[in-house]
């Protein structure tokens, strides 16, 4: 085991190596028959589900998932692909020039659309779950626990983005949200 990668509600994931090889290992922080246990379940079961469905390069693969130490009353685990980076929430205030802000929306754009076609939505899209890594690498989307495809036989509980009315009701709602304009032509720009 490398290191403690997240922590949230429902599991634990570690950075982990076998054979020269790193993973990231999602666990489950409660066994299936513990009281909150099905709950913790359904959370994984929607990222299992969604990572199976699309492959994309900002997208981690699923490798492996299951139970263990029993493979019936195991804590439920996903091995997935180790992806390192900053989350976004944080990258922002160090700010962007404006072809990285372009460079990574068109990434970002793009594994959306990969997700769209095979008829998911991540359920939780936002700057905690997308993972700024290094110039040469694409940003990665992460953490699908909240995710929905039709089908889903555990879909999320919660009302689709289209029930806040949009950016305009947001805007009216909220109106010091503080949109700033970005600085243009190779300056760094903070939000």
């Amino acid at each position: 085991m490398h290191h403690l990668w997240r922590r949230d509600t429902f599991s634990v994931t570690w950075a982990v190596e076998r054979d020269g090889e790193r993973r990231l290992l999602r666990m489950a922080l409660r066994p299936p028959g513990s009281r909150e246990g099905p709950e913790m379940e359904r959370f994984l079961e929607r990222e299992v589900g969604a990572l199976r469905r699309v492959r994309h390069v900002s997208i981690p693969r699923l490798h492996e998932d299951g139970r263990w130490p029993d493979p019936v009353q195991g804590f439920r685990y996903l091995l997935m692909d180790d992806v390192e980076g900053s989350e976004l929430m944080d990258m922002r205030r160090r700010g962007f020039t404006a072809l990285q802000v372009a460079q990574m929306m068109m990434h970002l754009t793009r594994a959306v659309d990969a997700m769209r076609r095979e008829g998911v939505n991540h359920g939780s899209l936002g700057p905690n779950n997308i993972l700024i890594r290094d110039a040469d690498s694409p940003p990665m989307l992460v953490d699908f626990s909240l995710a929905d495809w039709p089908g889903n036989p555990f879909p999320p509980e919660h009302y689709p983005l289209a029930a806040f009315g949009g950016i305009d009701t947001i805007l009216r709602e909220n109106p010091d949200i503080g949109f700033q304009a970005p600085a243009i032509r190779g300056k760094r720009y903070l939000s």
